[in-house]
């Protein structure tokens, strides 16, 4: 329970003080009572109060000097009297600081021994023990990681909104993608994307659904899988598709049993579909072997068996299955890895997280390549005002990043927020982040190192760009799907204008022109003027009357 008021009170102000906001403090040698009460409900406790042992204290950082995002540990040791070392004691760490900046305010986090700054600036770190005080100064600059990011290509589809998006190289060596559709006809599209610049639509496939929400393809190239919502049969399940020659495609087989009231996102792994009977009652994903794609059958499932439990995602990586469940969070199930005997045909738990804004709606793992630590990434869906898929959506919520390098005990860490922005679909190479970000567009995130705190403010983003077009579904409006890094550049889907590729580019961002038009416009031709000075000329002449 939260946000209770807790009367405090002490048998003695001389010993254990008695201050604002139920501080307390030792004032003297000696024994008090605490009492405690919340709601009628009392709990009273026998404090001890000793002479600080504590003569001296050190404090010592890994780094005197650092970027802002860089997590520095602190190490203490204090001292009594005699020089001698005392063990056992844990003193409290606080900072302050004066940034680089003069309109900004010094800003971080402190915790658990460690401390990381947002802004730029000149901090002081402080250890202390009861009255025992021991400080030290660290200097922070920007991480200045930005780059140019630029459109290669598009494949546009203007006429409908688009769903999720997966590119893969072909069992000919060339690069294609697939994608699908919503609220519309059931159209999936095959795309030849081997030049970004030049995206071609080589294909498409059209089955009886209004939602093709999620499409996969199998490592090797040759088998697609689509999933299906609101079919006008109410058989909605998932279809198996050739895609040997993706400018010539083929159903195989469809597969509805205990998927009828739909599927929203599918994974296709080790010959098995996991695939998301996400509006059932529970909520559950379904195995299915596909080692014959003509005849796939179902050989297990696995669920929360919690009242309400609801899913939307999953996602799996060495024989680990991570499901998005909404309000119960993320379950991470051993489906093939051994951790504890699990398969696909006996899924076994072995983790779970949750938060408080129940509102988790894709996880994604990585273990970072800069420290080995083993993270969960999970995403927030939120539509305040709820989803039109006519007009612009309003959306929130951020990425919650999760330690998982102990499986039993995870401790979310770290946070990416956009704010006024929701999360949809996400992926990581090489310790950075490719987001799709709904109506912030494609983002590109440093998450190299330890990760702490809050990584928007700490200047950790690259680049970010967005993909609304004139002619699109709703013109001129981003609505990014998802972002999928894939040999070199950043493909995405987007809702109102189909697919596209990214690129990132080496070279710094130059900020030197950020005043220039940003049109290609000439000078005449946007104001009239030949040039600068025929420009100012006309600034300072008189309006004709």
């Amino acid at each position: 329970r939260k946000n209770l008021f807790v009367n405090v009170t002490t048998s003695s102000q001389e010993i254990i003080n008695l201050e604002s906001n139920n501080l307390l403090k030792a004032s003297n040698k000696g024994e008090a009572n605490i009492t405690f009460e919340v709601d009628g409900v009392k709990m009273t406790k026998k404090v001890k109060v000793k002479n600080n042992p504590v003569s001296s204290l050190n404090i010592r950082i890994s780094e005197t000097s650092i970027r802002t995002g860089d997590v520095v540990n602190i190490e203490t040791k204090m001292y009594d009297k005699k020089g001698k070392k005392i063990e056992g004691l844990a003193p409290v760490f606080s900072f302050h600081g004066e940034s680089f900046d003069g309109s900004n305010s010094a800003s971080g986090l402190i915790k658990n021994n460690k401390f990381v700054a947002d802004v730029a600036g000149l901090y002081t770190v402080n250890a202390s023990f009861g009255n025992i005080t021991s400080s030290t100064k660290i200097k922070v600059t920007d991480r200045d990681n930005k780059k140019n990011i630029v459109q290669l290509g598009i494949g546009s589809v203007f006429d409908k909104p688009s769903s999720d998006a997966w590119f893969f190289e072909g069992v000919d060596g060339k690069d294609y993608g697939v994608s699908g559709t919503w609220g519309s006809d059931g159209t999936a599209y095959f795309w030849d994307v081997t030049d970004p610049t030049d995206i071609k639509k080589i294909d498409s496939v059209q089955v009886d659904a209004r939602i093709v929400n999620d499409v996969k393809v199998s490592k090797d190239g040759k088998l697609c899988v689509i999933s299906r919502e609101a079919s006008s049969k109410r058989k909605n399940g998932i279809i198996l598709i050739d895609v040997t020659d993706p400018s010539n495609t083929e159903i195989i087989s469809e597969y509805t049993t205990n998927l009828t009231g739909g599927v929203h996102n599918i994974f296709i792994y080790e010959n098995h579909v996991y695939a998301l009977n996400a509006f059932a009652n529970p909520a559950k994903y379904y195995v299915i072997n596909i080692e014959d794609p003509k005849n796939p059958k179902e050989v297990g499932f696995f669920e929360v068996d919690e009242p309400g439990s609801a899913i939307h995602d999953i996602w799996i990586e060495d024989g680990i299955a991570y499901s998005s469940n909404w309000k119960q969070g993320v379950y991470l199930v051993d489906v093939g890895n051994g951790i504890a005997g699990g398969s696909p045909s006996n899924p076994v738990e072995i983790g779970n997280y949750r938060y408080d804004s129940g509102a988790n709606h894709a996880a994604f793992p990585f273990k970072s390549k800069s420290t080995g630590k083993f993270y969960v990434i999970m995403g927030d869906e939120i539509f305040p005002q709820g989803v039109d898929a006519n007009t612009f959506n309003e959306t929130a919520g951020y990425l919650h990043f999760i330690d998982f390098t102990d499986l039993k005990n995870p401790v979310e860490v770290a946070r990416y927020e956009v704010p006024g922005h929701g999360s949809h679909n996400y992926w990581v190479e090489d310790d950075v982040l490719y987001i799709g970000m709904y109506t912030a567009g494609v983002r590109v995130v440093d998450i190299s190192g330890e990760l702490m705190g809050d990584l928007y403010k700490q200047g950790r983003e690259i680049a970010k760009y967005g993909t609304g077009h004139p002619d699109g579904y709703v013109p001129n409006s981003t609505m990014l799907w998802g972002a999928q890094y894939f040999k070199g550049n950043i493909f995405y889907s987007d809702f109102y204008t189909g697919i596209g590729a990214l690129k990132l580019l080496d070279k710094k961002k130059d900020n030197s022109n950020t005043n220039q038009f940003a049109s290609d416009q000439t000078l005449k031709e946007a104001l009239g003027a030949e040039d600068l000075l025929d420009f100012f000329q006309i600034l300072a002449s008189p309006p004709i009357e």
